[in-house]
């Protein structure tokens, strides 16, 4: 994964971080909706939790070797409104959320 003074990292690099990206979101997605069950245990809204902060982690470093602006203002507002969502438990901060994980998504895709 070199990224040599004032180049980038190359097209195969690009393509692991990319992959890293997808994985984060996916797994960020997937305690999403467990930890929104309904009557969930504390121990285990918390263990969530958790894995959605390290997925976050993990999208902001591979945005970060992509040299990717966009995914990081993306993944500031996903941890602001998933934040939100952990303090109101409201459906409308749930969609906020979602939508910002289908927003970063659909620009890993888009953007070339």
């Amino acid at each position: 994964m070199a990224d040599i003074e004032g180049m980038g990292p190359s097209g195969q690099d690009i393509k692991l971080y990319e992959q890293q990206y997808r994985q984060g979101l996916d797994q960020f997605q997937r305690a999403l909706k467990e930890y929104s069950a309904p009557h969930l245990e504390v121990h285990k809204k918390e263990a969530f939790k958790k894995v959605m902060d390290n997925a976050l982690q993990v999208l902001n470093e591979t945005a970060r070797a992509m040299k990717r602006e966009d995914l990081l203002k993306k993944n500031a507002l996903i941890a602001q409104n998933f934040k939100d969502y952990a303090t109101s438990h409201s459906p409308q901060d749930q969609q906020k959320l979602a939508k910002d994980l289908n927003d970063a998504s659909f620009s890993l895709k888009t953007h070339r």
